[in-house]
């Protein structure tokens, strides 16, 4: 797994999983973690609780059925990825 996080500890919880993929790819959404029933919640939580700075991107698509729905895309600029990274530390040591 160590290859996967590109040289940062392992997540030990789902808000650091989140955020480890928004420090990676600049990116997050529900279809990065579709088998997170609180995704949202934890998006939340790095926004108003450890003030994380994200842009949202509202996107839209179609399903197979031919229903457009909506979805968000919450990205993290290029400037907030150090402090993104301080957090992602602070968070890893927290439960350690």
């Amino acid at each position: 797994m160590e290859n996967s996080t590109q040289g940062y500890p392992v997540p030990n919880t789902n808000t650091q999983e989140i955020l480890l993929q928004l420090i990676l790819t600049g990116q997050v959404s529900i279809f990065d973690f579709s088998y997170l029933s609180g995704f949202r919640t934890r998006v939340s939580e790095l926004v108003l609780t450890h003030g994380l700075e994200l842009e949202k991107e509202i996107k839209s698509d179609v399903n197979k059925f031919g229903n457009s729905y909506w979805y968000a895309l919450h990205k993290l600029p290029e400037d907030k990825k150090d402090f993104a990274a301080e957090l992602y530390f602070k968070l890893i040591n927290r439960n350690t």
